[in-house]
């Protein structure tokens, strides 16, 4: 999903089904409302996303004018579509005082292939040029002053007939960052990250980074068609915060999380989640190969800590980001992947551990697994060869529910893996009547 058309056979796809369409099933509609709330450039961004995903499933093009708080929008497709989709839009939320200006059936469609193109002025229209079309400030001028003028203003927009013959295509990938990915990537960079970066240079007291935009837009890469795209937009943003392990909590956990709320909202499959959360994962692992770990700490006490998944668990990223954290502070964990629990107890059995960190997935919640968790840690606790073992468990679902950790009997949660350490240290305190 993005402001770029998808790769070209599913382009093809899409102009085949307009053009079998019959002349008479094309019904048009114009309205205009205002927005709620004025929208951020990410949000925006985010909306056309979704409104072009929706348009092509729907076989409905047009294109939405945005300016002040207002949007102006031009509909067409089949009648059924066009009163579906529209029947959507009366109830979003973000905007309120809808009102139709124009309801009627046409010959053919006034803007061709284009899903949902986006026309708006300042930042916001530094998007792929082929998605984005600028007004002038006499048409803003038309739009705003006289309702009559809309769809008029609107009109004037779309594309000529000669381009409409022979509209222009994505380039080709010859590079990790061409085409769709790269144009993905410069779009993003330029509503979540520049406006940031302007912002910091203006305003000299340091602010954080609007933690949900970027998650959003790392979990948009992710998905997307090259994941070089998220490694990119990761350098890009490690270069303002000292490395990217001062993203683990702020950004990059986030992101895992809003994989599983696309999931939830139907925006991707499960293979895109887990796929995702691999393209993460290299992405992590090359930023931090660039960066050399400071000196172990010697004559401390180092706990000797094994670190796993669930048994069963595909998703590592929550075990992945705690061993890093750990052994960027020093520590020495290991971490595996026990396929059973009978493999996480002979493991337990085979070495002396003084805590267990266990975790579930960082993406979704797995409230169902629960019960497998606390039968996961009764028996590795029964296999150790510590009668003391301290367990941390941590995943989203330990992170989002305070009681989940007790409930699976845990001795700690680890909501972050910025946090593993101090769960690890205060439940060894607390078994040693330190604490």
């Amino acid at each position: 999903m993005s402001l770029t058309d998808p790769l070209p056979n599913a382009q093809h796809a899409y102009r085949k089904t307009l053009a079998a369409e019959p002349a008479p099933a094309i019904w048009s509609m114009v309205y205009r409302s205002r927005a709620v709330t004025p929208l951020t450039d990410y949000e925006l961004y985010e909306l056309v996303q979704a409104a072009q995903a929706r348009n092509e499933h729907e076989a409905i093009t047009g294109l939405m004018l945005y300016e002040d708080g207002r949007f102006y929008q031009w509909l067409e497709g089949p009648a059924e579509n066009v009163a579906r989709v529209m029947r959507s839009i009366t109830q979003d939320r973000r905007h309120t005082e809808v009102e139709i200006l124009s309801d009627r059936p046409a010959q053919r469609r006034q803007f061709g292939d284009w899903r949902m193109r986006l026309a708006t002025r300042g930042v916001r229209s530094i998007h792929s040029g082929q998605n984005v079309v600028v007004p002038t400030d006499a048409e803003i001028a038309d739009i705003a002053g006289d309702k009559e003028n809309i769809a008029a203003v609107l009109a004037g927009f779309a594309p000529a007939a000669d381009q409409l013959a022979a509209p222009a295509l994505p380039p080709a990938s010859n590079g990790p960052l061409q085409g769709h990915a790269g144009t993905l990537l410069k779009d993003i960079v330029v509503t979540a990250v520049l406006p940031e970066l302007v912002a910091r240079h203006v305003n000299t007291a340091w602010r954080p980074w609007p933690i949900d935009a970027r998650a959003r837009a790392l979990a948009d890469l992710l998905i997307g068609p090259d994941g070089n795209a998220a490694l990119e937009l990761l350098r890009t943003l490690q270069a303002t915060e000292g490395g990217i392990r001062q993203l683990y909590e702020s950004l990059v956990e986030p992101a895992a999380r809003r994989l599983g709320d696309l999931w939830g909202a139907d925006l991707c499959s499960e293979l895109d989640v887990t796929l995702g959360l691999a393209h993460l994962q290299r992405a992590i692992r090359v930023l931090n190969e660039e960066v050399m770990l400071p000196e172990r700490p010697h004559g401390l006490f180092l706990p000797a800590v094994l670190i796993v998944p669930e048994p069963g668990e595909i998703h590592s990223m929550t075990s992945v980001l705690e061993s890093d954290a750990l052994t960027s502070a020093g520590w020495d964990p290991l971490i595996e992947f026990p396929a059973s629990d009978e493999a996480l107890q002979d493991l337990m059995a085979g070495c002396w551990f003084d805590a267990l960190d266990l975790s579930l997935s960082a993406s979704f919640r797995r409230e169902q697994w629960l019960p497998r968790v606390t039968k996961t840690i009764a028996l590795a606790r029964h296999a150790s060869r510590n009668p003391a073992l301290v367990v941390v468990v941590g995943g989203r679902i330990f992170a989002e529910d305070s009681t989940a950790g007790a409930q699976v009997g845990a001795d700690g949660v680890s909501a972050t893996a910025k946090h593993a350490e101090r769960a690890i240290r205060r439940g060894l305190n607390q078994r040693s009547g330190a604490d």
